[in-house]
């Protein structure tokens, strides 16, 4: 497939933004006047760029802000569009220009903040966030052109300033939105990982020197990774961090310690030794903390719990209680789902191997399509919750959830007798053959740090649960009606 028009023209724009180093000198005088006052200004400046940051706040403050200038201007377009289609009246009009007004108050808000995080960019993410700021520029001053030709009387073309305002909106949010999500401006850049789970050795104490960082590196071996870790001897105690600075991922372990706070290098955002949270911008995001104690003169770790992580430790395992004396062992919950993964798989096989032309294909397509949606349940209900502590599979299993959901829903709605129904089929088989590929390597080994008591317990459940959906008259009346639904009826 071609690559869509739009995408591939907004692509060389922004290719061309990226390469204009004629907006580095410009910009680079920016940043100057910016910093020289603030430089001058001191602790009063540098509060006030925490609050613009959103340091205090823990999360980037601009995106919030520009949702102020984007709804209310939004607000008067569709105001304005609908005086043009006929419903004029002052309450319409008056209105508008409120609106015009309240999303210049917020965009001068917005610019400031965003302003604050712009300047600790460079390169092709400076150039484009100057291409950016310009656009949102033009946008504030159409707009506000808009309102002066309103209060003049000329309401036709204050209607069409703000609509071409309106659409530089557009442009300017196309371009923050490639910042964000192609070149991760603003977004997480710690090493979040949740190992070691248990304690780990990994320095002579002896080796610390005083408010000296040393970066030490732990073995993730789900991600196959080396994660850096940044060890600080404090006033006589031990601390540790993420190396990689969530800000723009500088290494923290060639900053310094001021004041109790370790110092990024690249842009100067500080971290509080004992709790990981940026205690000065442009950093709004804590870092990854370990736990530290001292062992037989070395240092061992173990990575601290974020909200909403459940990581289970060798020590939760032990409190596991085992089975009574007596009680016959029932199969794992990774051994019930892998039956069942067989089981699909001779299902597609069937289907592979029944002609074209025999109705039995359908029924053996609807066996299929049940078999996934009882797969996809008893998952979801059980193995899933139970696994999300000890595996950061999870997440990814429920999107191929989806993914399998969404193949079967086209594969259905073929004729089982076409070329096209023999592709979707293929499809959707590699999708589910990849997902319980995935789950037998990773997930059902990881599972097993559960303990095998609560693992045969959980198999149990699975079973009982897999038999009530097969035999349940209700459960495959609804099954049964939304594959016809699927099919088109």
């Amino acid at each position: 497939m071609k690559r869509p028009r739009f995408a591939k023209a907004a692509s060389a724009g922004i290719g061309r933004i990226e390469k204009a180093s004629s907006l580095d000198k410009p910009s680079y005088a920016v940043e100057t006047a910016i910093a020289r006052p603030s430089q001058i200004a001191g602790s009063p400046a540098e509060k006030a760029g925490n609050v613009l940051h959103g340091t205090w706040y823990g999360h980037p403050l601009h995106p919030m802000l520009v949702t102020l200038p984007i709804g209310a201007w939004t607000f008067a377009f569709g105001l304005d569009l609908l005086a043009v289609l006929g419903l004029r009246s002052k309450g319409v009009e008056r209105s508008a220009e409120l609106a015009l007004k309240a999303g210049a108050a917020g965009a001068v808000v917005a610019a400031a903040a965003g302003l604050a995080d712009w300047q600790h960019t460079n390169g092709r993410d400076r150039r484009v966030g100057t291409a950016h700021a310009l656009v949102n520029t033009t946008s504030l001053a159409l707009h506000l052109a808009s309102v002066a030709l309103r209060d003049r009387g000329h309401l036709g073309r204050g209607r069409l300033a703000s609509a071409a305002g309106w659409a530089c909106l557009l442009v300017g949010g196309y371009l923050g939105g490639h910042m964000v999500y192609r070149r991760q401006i603003g977004v997480d850049h710690a090493d979040r990982s949740p190992e070691p789970r248990d304690f780990q050795a990994v320095l002579p104490v002896s080796e610390l020197e005083e408010d000296r960082p040393l970066r030490v590196e732990i073995r993730d071996e789900d991600t196959r990774q080396n994660i850096g870790v940044v060890l600080v001897r404090h006033r006589g105690r031990v601390q540790a961090m993420g190396a990689r600075c969530s800000h723009m991922g500088g290494p923290l372990d060639q900053g310094w310690v001021l004041n109790g706070s370790l110092v990024c290098p690249w842009h100067g955002s500080r971290y509080d030794l004992e709790s990981g949270w940026p205690t000065s911008g442009p950093s709004t995001c804590p870092q990854p903390r370990y736990e530290v104690r001292l062992r037989d003169g070395m240092v061992e770790i173990r990575r601290e719990q974020e909200p909403g992580d459940e990581i289970v430790t060798a020590a939760d395992i032990d409190k596991v209680p085992p089975l009574p004396d007596g009680v016959s062992f029932s199969k794992k919950a990774n051994e019930v789902l892998f039956e069942h993964h067989e089981l699909i798989r001779q299902l597609f096989k069937a289907i592979k191997n029944t002609p074209r032309d025999d109705p039995q294909r359908r029924d053996l397509m609807r066996i299929l399509a049940s078999e996934l949606e009882i797969h996809e349940h008893v998952e979801d209900h059980i193995f899933y919750p139970a696994v999300y502590s000890v595996s950061e599979d999870v997440p990814i299993a429920h999107s191929e959830h989806r993914q399998l959901a969404d193949l079967l829903a086209k594969t259905l709605k073929l004729n089982t007798a076409t070329q096209e129904f023999e592709e979707h089929l293929q499809a959707l088989y590699s999708a589910m053959d990849h997902h319980a590929g995935s789950e037998e390597r990773s997930m059902f080994q990881e599972a097993q740090r559960l303990g095998d008591a609560r693992l045969r317990k959980m198999g149990q459940e699975l079973e009982r649960m897999l038999e009530e959906q097969r035999t349940s008259r209700a459960q495959r009346m609804f099954r049964d009606l939304k594959i016809r639904l699927l099919e088109g009826l």
